[in-house]
């Protein structure tokens, strides 16, 4: 019991931590002309930082995959990196057509907002 409460207070502690480093990058992407590329950047640092894999092969413990990606290159070797590198890759290519979708949304009411005025 006393390693299922540290495996979610190490969680709790890494989501804190990320939401404040997200907190800072959010402030750092702030690019007032390049509204794609803000929201492109947002988006890959949020599926880098919170997207979850299997730590290991046999086991039911998650971890953020791009620490799982770097622990089995390190210890297994680069042929188990697709392991945990394909969901990442998955979750990036989601982030970044919902970036695109936002985008154009956003540019659509902007430019009705516009046409009203």
């Amino acid at each position: 019991m006393g390693t299922e409460s540290n495996y979610w207070l190490i969680w709790l502690i890494y989501i804190a931590a990320a939401m404040l480093f997200l907190r800072i990058f959010w402030r750092i992407a702030w690019l007032q002309n390049l509204v794609w590329l803000r929201f492109s950047l947002r988006g890959l640092m949020l599926v880098l930082t919170f997207t979850p894999w299997y730590a290991n092969i046999e086991g039911s413990n998650l971890a953020p995959a791009l620490m799982v990606v770097a622990l089995d290159v390190i210890t297994v070797g680069m042929p188990a990196a697709p392991r945990a590198l394909v969901p990442l890759l998955l979750a990036t290519v989601a982030a970044e057509v919902l970036a695109t979708i936002l985008y154009f949304a956003l540019r659509r009411k902007r430019k009705a907002l516009n046409t009203e005025s």
